[in-house]
């Protein structure tokens, strides 16, 4: 066999090899394609929420998910909340309604954001209070080591003068 026949076979053997792999995969990878957009389709469907349902849920924290809105969060229990607020929304119930409804199942720290009232005050305003606080911390500091560093001697009394002569002169000569 010469050279450029066993080139040829080496050739048609890795083409017939490819074509055969090739042929094996094609059937999963429409599968998984074909799968992958029946759940994308289940997921779109679930999701009919109004724009409002989702402005409520945006102001809520999921119980399960730390940091998290129940509209954002992919749990089971924010999809549930979810959906109860479109059903209580259909119902005709008014936001305040609504998230009265979770605050008191959930607590107040189910808001995202806490309530203006009664010890939530301190949450609110305690920031502003120590940014102030600690503004005039460094306002008294930085006068207080300019008074320090200006060079403003004190006058020294003519006893206290007499005495440090006095210390100086058994050396002999004042430094």
């Amino acid at each position: 066999m010469t050279a450029r026949g066993w080139r040829a076979r080496v050739r048609r053997w890795r083409v017939t090899r490819l074509g055969a792999r090739v042929s094996q995969l094609v059937p999963g990878f429409v599968i998984v394609v074909l799968v992958s957009f029946l759940f994308a389709g289940a997921v779109q469907a679930e999701e009919a929420l109004s724009p409002e349902a989702l402005e409520i849920a945006n102001q809520l924290n999921c119980p399960v998910c730390q940091g998290q809105s129940v509209r954002d969060s992919n749990s089971e229990l924010a999809r549930q909340m979810r959906q109860l607020i479109q059903q209580k929304l259909d119902a005709g119930e008014s936001r305040e309604e609504i998230l009265q409804y979770f605050v008191d199942r959930y607590g107040v720290s189910v808001l995202r954001e806490p309530p203006r009232q009664g010890y939530f005050w301190v949450l609110w305003w305690g920031p502003v209070v120590g940014l102030v606080g600690g503004i005039l911390l460094l306002v008294l500091y930085f006068r207080r080591r300019d008074a320090a560093a200006s060079g403003v001697e004190e006058p020294v009394a003519p006893e206290e003068l007499r005495r440090v002569e006095q210390l100086l002169e058994p050396e002999g000569r004042v430094r």
